[in-house]
């Protein structure tokens, strides 16, 4: 945990959210994100230029616009939202109080309300990043690489990622429509929101029956990490001790279509792999200042791993998979991932909003950058996935299970 703080994680120029839908966290990194307090800054001339341009917009609002009744707050809004707009970042943005709410519980207890996606900007168009498993959108058939063009008739176009998480939350029992584009197919669903449990970690049970055969061959484990929310540790010592109990002989470490999540979290599950002392993440500042977070518990998982990744697995998941990787503790099966190399810290604002602002970057032990690069697997199986049909997805997938297994069944009868 950096500086007593939580953080998310980061993603090349996309940018993940969960739409309460689905947020990351709140007053935390977000492998990148860290929380704090915003607190008034001292300010010279221009900065009080500003606030008078400010307040005189204000005003003219108040005494010459046609509608009368006007919400402060929402105008207040707007101009919060509008300074982080302005700063051309996709990760930097504002929450109001609803949004905020939300953010905070769902990182926190793995409960919220929504439909169940991450989503993402992409050449300007809100993109499904991963539908979580069980959810109502998953259940609709949305997968990643949907582009979200309308919701309920109205247009997402150049809509900020918070004006489009907006628009889709709402109270559970309620519907959203969703107009969506994959390849040169449009079409729509009407997704039904509800109150959802994340389970953020999962076993080989929700694997199909020929892929466990294919682990019990190997006498391989099976653990999948979803996403980084402050749960997922404790759930993954727990599902951990449960697969080295069993005595199996190796792990494959799924974190395929993983946007994500709290750098804490994050560092927790590499710990369990990483030597005590031995460095999983390094933090820069904006002043170039370096921290470096290392492996506390000590190597808990002695047997072979092996990690699988997609284009999908970004920030937190890209943490864990370059710690794994630069220690050569296990080798990447599967695409390149995201890349997304940043850190946001989490600022809890007055009246209940708050705001998440690019603060770092972070590096991989070996101290490689993987922002809008990603990181390159040791076993390249398949390419991009947006854009194809399920049965292609499905293929690819299985064919990089299997490698995955095939590989770790090769490493354990060498005993590495």
């Amino acid at each position: 945990m950096l500086g007593g703080e939580v953080t998310p994680v980061g993603t090349r120029n996309r940018t993940l959210v969960a739409l309460l839908l689905l947020a990351l966290v709140g007053g935390a990194f977000l492998a990148g994100y860290g929380y704090g307090t915003g607190r008034s800054a001292a300010g010279g001339s221009a900065d009080s230029e500003g606030f008078a341009l400010l307040r005189n917009v204000l005003q003219q609002i108040r005494t010459t616009y046609i509608q009368r009744q006007v919400s402060t707050d929402q105008l207040f809004y707007g101009a919060a939202r509008g300074m982080l707009d302005a700063l051309g970042d996709p990760y930097s943005r504002f929450m109001d109080p609803a949004g905020y709410r939300e953010f905070r519980e769902k990182e926190f207890s793995g409960v919220f309300t929504g439909v169940g996606i991450f989503v993402e900007l992409e050449e300007g168009w809100p993109t499904v990043l991963q539908p979580i498993p069980g959810t109502p959108a998953a259940r609709a058939g949305l997968r990643p690489g949907d582009r979200i063009t309308a919701v309920d008739g109205r247009s997402t176009e150049k809509l900020s990622l918070e004006e489009v998480v907006s628009r889709i939350r709402g109270p559970a029992g309620t519907t959203v429509r969703l107009r969506l584009q994959r390849g040169g197919r449009t079409f729509e669903v009407s997704l039904v929101r509800a109150r959802i449990r994340h389970v953020t970690v999962q076993d080989d049970q929700f694997l199909d029956a020929d892929q466990r055969s294919r682990l019990q061959r190997a006498g391989a484990g099976y653990l999948r990490i979803i996403q980084f929310d402050q749960p997922t540790a404790g759930d993954f010592r727990k599902a951990l001790d449960r697969e080295l109990a069993s005595g199996v002989r190796g792990i494959i470490l799924d974190l395929r279509g993983n946007p994500g999540g709290l750098l804490d979290v994050a560092v927790a599950v590499a710990d369990a792999f990483v030597s005590a002392g031995q460095p999983i993440v390094i933090t820069v500042d904006r002043d170039g200042r370096r921290d470096v977070e290392r492996a506390a518990g000590g190597r808990k998982v002695t047997v072979p791993v092996v990690v699988l990744v997609n284009e999908y697995s970004a920030s937190a998941a890209e943490i864990v998979a370059g710690a794994l990787r630069d220690h050569d503790i296990a080798p990447l099966v599967g695409m390149r991932t995201f890349g997304k190399g940043v850190i946001q810290r989490i600022i809890t604002l007055p009246g209940g909003s708050g705001a998440t602002l690019t603060s770092g970057r972070y590096l991989t032990p070996d101290g490689y950058d993987i922002h809008k690069k990603g990181l390159t697997p040791t076993v390249t199986v398949g390419n991009r996935l947006e854009g194809r049909s399920d049965t292609e997805m499905r293929r690819i997938e299985a064919e990089q299970f299997a490698r995955a297994v095939d590989l770790l069944r090769q490493r354990i009868a060498r005993g590495k």
